[in-house]
């Protein structure tokens, strides 16, 4: 899981740094790689909107992932298989989010939105590493406090 993880971290990395690179020589060369021009406010808008939106749903979703039942279940089963199915697919939420959003940004000559949407998506990364450790403590039911009698009865 780890080699798995690692690849995917530098995978999304990787794609995130070629486009800011192509971007920023794009810049040196004197070369306007954006579609900023071409883009009327109104696709803008609905680009930004899909955006938003589908940031606000991957990325709570990534954190409560190995809460919903039938992947908990999955994961109290089979432990080491579906932790790497499904730790792929909540390091893959966010990456795509990062990873979307940095092209946008740069496609569209550099609106903000698009920046803040990629940072957040990049700041959720390290609090949903797939490990063991964490597997199980997200997976283990919590203890339940047993109810303490009143000193008056």
């Amino acid at each position: 899981m780890r080699r798995t993880r690692n690849v995917l971290f530098a995978l999304f990395a990787g794609i995130c740094l070629v486009a800011a690179a192509l971007y920023v020589a794009g810049d040196f060369l004197g070369v306007d790689l954006s579609l900023w021009n071409e883009v009327p406010p109104d696709v803008l808008y609905a680009v930004q909107t899909a955006a938003i939106l589908l940031s606000l749903g991957l990325v709570p979703l990534s954190l409560y992932l190995f809460k919903i039942p039938r992947i908990h279940n999955e994961l109290m089963e089979h432990k080491e298989k579906a932790l790497l199915k499904w730790g792929c697919v909540r390091l893959a939420m966010p990456g795509t989010l990062l990873i979307s959003n940095t092209l946008l940004y740069y496609l569209l000559g550099y609106e903000p939105a698009f920046g803040y949407l990629a940072i957040i998506a990049a700041m959720i990364m390290p609090f949903i590493v797939p490990t063991m450790k964490r597997c199980i403590a997200e997976t283990t039911p919590e203890p339940t406090e047993p109810e303490e009698s009143s000193p008056n009865e």
